[in-house]
């Protein structure tokens, strides 16, 4: 499969995760500011998840910018991350009227912890594919997000304030991709462009002799 159509699928399903999650919005209850305040807990965890997608929409094409093709594993890790995502809307507007509760966060930060374990996997098949030679590294970042939200999954419930100040941290550190693959594909492609000119070059040569 060619994968601007993969990401072009991806971006449909993100972008109607984002319309639901806005339709999830209530209203004040009145016509104060007070009551825009008291909803102040749905909207910063609308924020938040709208951050959360946003990064992860940029990132997304990050990684498919660097793949060669799209197989089968990384069609199904791609299907299973949109399947976290699309829960995004639910534990959002669940989490945002019981902000304080055990199950609403720990389901919260659970899908979010989901979302990040599938789309890491993801990535691990792509350099698998594009670079079979060379080993795969998870970077410092991809470490301390998958720590972070697994913890806040299942610690979040004893302090919930910490654990949304250092998911929104985490979550804002991918704000500026991870450049490193974008520059390594680079250079490859550069290196081949030379190859290949040198190649036609070497051939013109051969049969300007004959």
């Amino acid at each position: 499969m060619e994968k601007n159509r993969l990401e072009a699928f991806s971006d449909g399903v993100l972008a109607i995760i984002i319309t639901i999650m806005v339709l999830e919005l209530k209203q004040p209850l009145g016509d104060g500011l007070k009551d825009l305040l008291a909803l102040g807990s749905t909207l910063l965890t609308y924020l938040l998840s709208f951050v959360f997608i946003a990064i992860y929409w940029i990132n997304h094409h990050h990684t498919f910018h660097n793949a060669e093709q799209v197989n089968v594993k990384i069609l199904w890790c791609n299907i299973a991350w949109l399947f976290a995502m699309s829960f995004i809307p639910f534990t959002t507007a669940w989490v945002g009227t019981y902000p304080t509760s055990w199950a609403p966060l720990c389901v919260y930060f659970g899908d979010m912890s989901l979302a990040s374990i599938t789309f890491h996997l993801m990535c691990y098949f792509i350099h698998k594919d594009s670079a079979p030679n060379e080993k795969f590294r998870l970077s410092v970042r991809s470490i301390v997000s998958l720590i972070v939200y697994f913890a806040a999954a299942c610690l979040g419930g004893f302090c919930p304030i910490a654990a949304f100040i250092v998911v929104a941290v985490v979550s804002l550190w991918w704000i500026v991709p991870d450049r490193k693959g974008g520059a390594k594909k680079a250079a490859l492609d550069a290196q081949s462009s030379i190859e290949t000119g040198a190649s036609e070059r070497k051939e013109e040569g051969g049969e300007s002799e004959n």
